[in-house]
């Protein structure tokens, strides 16, 4: 069976292992995902209902070939979609009405090159080799989080800036997801079992570094502290030092105090090398580290042997 073949197959049986199939439509979405990575997914949408969960079918094929039978892949299909996710009902007008929408949005990193293409569509804000774009949080719970990025179109219908974005999503963000910064050592006794990347990095790290990772309480797209107010001068302040910023994925970031005899090229190998062995694709941020001047409150990065300035 070739992969469009799966894909319709999927789509055509997986309403039939449902109670009441005639009640449900079952599509297949591409979706292009951070970094540009493209994904082909599955929604079930209930009659009467606009929006679904979707559950990312590459995986499952490649799972198809190494010989797993498909009544078994449809089954944990329709139980993620139809049982593990909470159903939300938002009306398609909302996108309309900013004022509605204002106090849900919030901002993300990304890396810029490899979103591009993305970047074209949609409001941002450059930062160094990164761009802040914008999402309405459309649910979140202890089974994940929803969000819709923002696009030219919204800014256009709102009437509105990218700087007021900025400003309104500086609130928000940091209301949801408010940072946290732990030793690594005490966040590894956690989530070792769980988290391959931290413990790679971890491990390659010289053993006299004192690492913390900077992330948010949900753990989820927590690289964004970095650019939160005055998180990174706190700390800095707190440890008399400027900051290593290392990006270990966009869930997290790592800071070293710089007070250490550090080599930066060996930190950019430790950032590089973990991207191309232990991060997702998707979950990647930058091959870049930065430095955090705490005497003029900047993030400088380090990249290549260059070094540049960025606000």
């Amino acid at each position: 069976m070739t992969y469009n073949q799966f894909l319709n197959y999927v789509r055509e049986q997986s309403i039939y292992e449902l109670e009441h199939p005639e009640e449900y439509q079952a599509t297949i979405n591409h979706v292009v995902k951070n970094n540009s990575v493209e994904l082909d997914g599955i929604c079930l949408h209930k009659h009467g209902e606009n929006l679904s969960p979707t559950v990312y079918l590459n995986q499952f094929y490649e799972q198809y070939l190494e010989g797993r039978p498909l009544k078994s892949i449809l089954g944990e299909i329709v139980s993620t979609l139809n049982n593990d996710v909470p159903k939300l009902e938002i009306p398609a007008s909302l996108y309309d009405d900013y004022e509605a929408i204002r106090p849900q949005i919030i901002y993300r990193i990304v890396n810029y090159e490899k979103n591009k293409d993305l970047l074209k569509t949609c409001p941002y804000l450059p930062f160094c080799d990164l761009a802040i774009t914008f999402r309405w949080l459309v649910h979140a719970d202890s089974y994940g989080i929803a969000s819709s990025l923002i696009t030219n179109r919204e800014l256009d219908l709102w009437n509105i800036t990218v700087e007021e974005l900025f400003k309104v999503a500086c609130r928000n963000t940091q209301r949801f997801f408010p940072p946290v910064i732990q030793p690594m050592q005490e966040l590894l006794r956690e989530y070792a079992h769980e988290d391959k990347e931290l413990q790679a990095l971890y491990q390659a790290a010289p053993p006299t570094f004192q690492i913390y990772i900077l992330t948010n309480k949900s753990r989820i797209n927590g690289s964004t502290c970095m650019i939160y107010d005055n998180v990174l001068a706190n700390f800095a302040k707190q440890q008399e030092s400027d900051i290593y910023i290392l990006p270990s994925s966009i869930h997290e970031v790592l800071l070293i105090p710089a007070r250490y005899g550090i080599d930066e090229h060996d930190l950019l190998s430790l950032v590089h090398d973990a991207n191309r062995t232990v991060v997702a694709v998707t979950d990647v941020l930058s091959d870049s580290i930065y430095r955090y001047d705490y005497s003029r409150n900047r993030v400088i990065m380090i990249q290549n042997n260059w070094h540049g300035n960025w606000s």
